[in-house]
C-alpha cells in the first residue's frame, strides 16, 4: 500500500510540475572552412558545418527531456553528408544547458556516390551556456562532444559489416527559445 502511495504522490509531483514548465527549441550551428596553398600543390579547401535542432521540455525543477536532429556536412577528409537523431536527458537552469543524446538513428552518406555508413551508435553531450537578449531568447556559446559508431556499410545495394567511428569535441553558437 505505501508503495503505490509513493507511486502516486510522485506522479502528482511530477505533473504538477508541467505547470510551471517550458518548452526549449535550441538550434546551434558551427562552421570552418580553410584554404592551404604551399605554392607546388594545387590549393586545398575544406569545410564543415554542424547543425543541431533540439527540441524538448524543462520541468520548473530543470529535467529535460527531448530530442536531437543532427547535420553534419563535411568536405573534408571525405565528403559526406550525416544526419542523426535520438532521445536526450540533461538539466536547464538560468541559461545554463547540460544535455546528453543517445543516438538511435543516423547514417553518413558519402557524397560521391561510394555508399553510406548506416547502423549507428553513439552519443553527443552538450555543454552551454546562454544569456538572454529578449524576453524567452538566449544566446551563446556551446561545446559539443561527439563520440559516433557504424557497424554497416551499404554499397550498390548490398551490406558489408564494418567498424567505422569517429570523435569531435566542435564549438557551436547556441540560440535558445523558451516559450
Amino acid at each position: 500500500m505505501l508503495k503505490k502511495i509513493s507511486l502516486m504522490f510522485f506522479f502528482s509531483v511530477l505533473l504538477s510540475s508541467f505547470a510551471h514548465s517550458m518548452f526549449i527549441f535550441s538550434p546551434s550551428i558551427t562552421y570552418l572552412t580553410q584554404k592551404q596553398n604551399d605554392g607546388t600543390n594545387p590549393e586545398s579547401n575544406a569545410k564543415l558545418t554542424l547543425i543541431d535542432l533540439r527540441l524538448g521540455h524543462v520541468m520548473d525543477f530543470g529535467l529535460y527531456l527531448g530530442g536531437l536532429y543532427s547535420i553534419h556536412d563535411h568536405n573534408t577528409v571525405a565528403n559526406s553528408s550525416d544526419s542523426y537523431f535520438g532521445p536526450s536527458i540533461g538539466y536547464y537552469n538560468s541559461g545554463f544547458f547540460v544535455v546528453g543524446t543517445f543516438y538511435v538513428f543516423g547514417e553518413r552518406d558519402l557524397t560521391n556516390g561510394t555508399g553510406k555508413y548506416t547502423d549507428v551508435s553513439g552519443y553527443q553531450v552538450d555543454i552551454s551556456y546562454s544569456v538572454p537578449v529578449a524576453e524567452g531568447i538566449l544566446v551563446g556559446p556551446q561545446l559539443t562532444l561527439h563520440n559516433i559508431e557504424f557497424s554497416d556499410f551499404q554499397i550498390a545495394g548490398s551490406s558489408n559489416p564494418t567498424s567505422y567511428s569517429f570523435s569531435s569535441v566542435s564549438p557551436y553558437f547556441n540560440v535558445t527559445f523558451l516559450f
